[in-house]
């Protein structure tokens, strides 16, 4: 298991759980949960999936559990869980990937923008 916050971008914190895990991680950009307001800034749908996996300033938290642990873990909480990928092992072409296709390491960093 791991965790850690998404405020620099689910796809930056992606790449940093898949490093520090040595898996990689296939994510599901359709299950992000996105808030109706985004829609005002963001009509388009590609807009809105590249603002929820590339943007920062989520503040959620990312992590990991055994699939046998999901149930036990959404009762343990008030706080609606959200299955947003899957840790696979790692491939040769790209750590993180979504629709088969590699997703960059790219979000927030700190002291240099994007």
């Amino acid at each position: 298991t791991s965790m850690m916050d998404s405020s620099d971008g689910l796809a930056r914190s992606a790449h940093q759980l898949a490093e520090a895990g040595d898996c990689g991680f296939e994510l599901d950009f359709d299950a992000l949960p996105v808030h109706d307001a985004v829609e005002e800034v963001a009509a388009d749908a590609d807009d809105r999936r590249d603002l929820a996996a590339f943007f920062g300033e989520d503040f959620e938290l990312v992590f990991t559990l055994p699939q046998a642990a999901l149930d036990a873990a959404r009762d343990a909480t008030d706080v609606p869980l959200t299955v947003v990928g899957k840790a696979v092992e790692e491939s040769a072409d790209a750590a993180v990937v979504a629709d088969g296709e590699a997703v960059p390491d790219r979000g927030y960093t700190h002291g240099g923008g994007e």
